[in-house]
C-alpha cells in the first residue's frame, strides 16, 4: 500500500508498504479516506518530537472499517463499512501509545486500530470534516478547566479552533488576545495558553488564584517564573481531550453549514495526495496556515 514513512533521517513516500496485519490488540482494519497533518507530525518529521523509526506517520483521520481480526463482517456493535475515526492516544494498554508516533498511523491506505479506540462517525463525515475530529476533541479539553473571566491567548490555527469551539459550546463571553503586549496584569480568572513562549505573560495576566490551562502541547521546554505561581497561588492544568462524540456533533453541524458552528473556511486548507507529501508538509508548517489534509482513498 501507499504510505508516508518516518525514517531515521527523513520522511519518505512508499508504494510497497505492507497492509497492516491485525493482532489481538490492533483488531480492526480501517481503510483511510482522509488524514490531517498536525504540528506534532511536523515535529516528528523534523526529529523534534521523539518517535519510533520506520512507522507510518499521522494520527488525525477518518475512514471505513474494512475488516476484523476474526474475519467476520461484524464485531460487537461494529460492522464492515462503518465510518469511523479514532482516539489516537488509545493504541496501547496504558493510554500513552499514540498512533503515528509510537506505532503505525494513518498517512496510508490502511491502518490497524484497537476496537476500543474507534469513534463512530455519521456517513456524511467521510470527508475532511471527519479527519478533523481529533483537533476538535482536543479543543474541547480546556473548557473543562475554565472559570470566571476567561481569555484565550494566541494567534495560531490552534487558538482559532479552540476559540471557535468554545463559542459553539456556549462560552460566548470568552475574550481573545493575540499579542502578549495586550495582556493586562491581574485581569483574568482563567487563561487558555496556545503559545508556550509567552507563559510568563499569561501568568502575569492571571488574577491571584487563577487557572492557566496549557493547550499548546509543545515538546520544546518552556521557561516561566515560579515565584509568580507561588505568590499568586496559580493553578496550572493540562488539557488533553474532551468528548469525541461531542466533537462529532460539532463537526456534523459544521458540515451542514448550520449557524453558530465552526467556520471551516477559516480552518481548512488544501487537500493533497500522499505522493505530494513534501508540498503538503510545507504548507502545514507555515505559521498560521490552515489545516492541510491528505486524501488517501476514494470510493
Amino acid at each position: 500500500m501507499r504510505a508516508i514513512i518516518l525514517n531515521p533521517s527523513s520522511v519518505t513516500y512508499k508504494t510497497d508498504r505492507a497492509i497492516p496485519q491485525l493482532t489481538s490488540l490492533y483488531d480492526v482494519l480501517v481503510k483511510v479516506y482522509y488524514a490531517g497533518i498536525c504540528r506534532t507530525d511536523i515535529g516528528i518529521g523534523k526529529g523534534i518530537v521523539p518517535a519510533k523509526e520506520n512507522i507510518v506517520m499521522g494520527h488525525e483521520f477518518c475512514g471505513r472499517i474494512a475488516g476484523f481480526l476474526n474475519g467476520e463482517s461484524e464485531m460487537d456493535y461494529w460492522k464492515v463499512g462503518d465510518v469511523v475515526s479514532a482516539n489516537p492516544m488509545c493504541f496501547g494498554t496504558t493510554g500513552d501509545i499514540m498512533c503515528g508516533k509510537d506505532c503505525d498511523g494513518a498517512f496510508a491506505e490502511y491502518i490497524a486500530v484497537p476496537s476500543g479506540a474507534l469513534v463512530r462517525l455519521p456517513p456524511h463525515l467521510l470527508s475532511p470534516y471527519g479527519a478533523f475530529l481529533e483537533p476538535v476533541a482536543a479543543a474541547l479539553a480546556p473548557l473543562k478547566h475554565i472559570h470566571g473571566r476567561t481569555c484565550l491567548f494566541g494567534g495560531s490555527r490552534i487558538a482559532e479552533l479552540t476559540y471557535q469551539v468554545a463559542r459553539v459550546m456556549g462560552h460566548r463571553d470568552m475574550e481573545r488576545v493575540i499579542h502578549a503586549k495586550d495582556l493586562e496584569r491581574n485581569c483574568y480568572d482563567s487563561i487558555i495558553e496556545t503559545e508556550p513562549s509567552h507563559i510568563d505573560a499569561c501568568l502575569d495576566a492571571l488574577k491571584p488564584g487563577g487557572t492557566l490551562v496549557l493547550k499548546s502541547r509543545s515538546y520544546i521546554p518552556s521557561s516561566f517564573t515560579a515565584n509568580t505561581i507561588a505568590m499568586k497561588e496559580v493553578c496550572i492544568k493540562g488539557a488533553r481531550y474532551g468528548d469525541f462524540n461531542v466533537a462529532s456533533h460539532i463537526l456534523t453541524a459544521a458540515s451542514c453549514h448550520m449557524s453558530n458552528t465552526l467556520d471551516a473556511s477559516m480552518l481548512f486548507g488544501n487537500i493533497y495526495e500522499l505522493s505530494q507529501f513534501e508540498s503538503a508538509f510545507a504548507e502545514a508548517e507555515r505559521t498560521g496556515s490552515k489545516k492541510t489534509f491528505f486524501k488517501t482513498c476514494v470510493e
